[in-house]
């Protein structure tokens, strides 16, 4: 039980490390800052834009590779390496990055708790949210929240 723990620790954290390179790339050709309320558009063909459009109708949803390439209408690895190519982002970073990015709508705008925002947006868990959260933004949530408030 232990070794599966720590097998699914080690890859949630590689996760994350190949998605915040992937985010930094981005923020690097489009500049850095909480203001993004959308993620940088691109030239897709037709499948792609109807995955992406899906998938910002239904961010909240648990989506599978195999239900977003069913969208497109390719085989998973055809769509996932014109994702990949296309936005510069593996299409599950591409979708926890914008989970986060409507996050912070909620947590400036709602009395929401930082849980009730996380499952609202689509995370399993807030720890995984919290953790996503601050390696993106350098701050937890809260602190994401209190700022805001402040400056208001």
């Amino acid at each position: 039980m232990l070794f599966n723990q720590d097998a699914s620790e080690k890859s949630q954290q590689l996760f994350i490390e190949n998605a915040l390179t992937q985010l930094v790339i981005l923020m690097l050709q489009y500049g850095p800052g909480s203001h993004l309320k959308e993620l940088p558009t691109f030239q897709a063909n037709d499948e792609l834009h109807k995955v992406i459009n899906a998938l910002k109708d239904s961010y909240d949803d648990d989506w599978t590779l195999d239900e977003m390439a069913m969208q497109s209408g390719l085989s998973k690895y055809q769509f996932a390496h014109l994702f990949k190519q296309t936005t510069g982002l593996s299409p599950y970073s591409w979708l926890q990055i914008y989970r986060l990015i409507r996050s912070q709508e909620l947590l400036t705008r709602t009395t929401s708790s930082i849980l009730e925002i996380a499952l609202q947006v689509g995370f399993k868990n807030v720890g995984a949210y919290n953790q996503l959260f601050k390696k993106v933004y350098g701050k937890t949530p809260t602190a994401f929240r209190m700022f805001h408030d402040g400056n208001k």
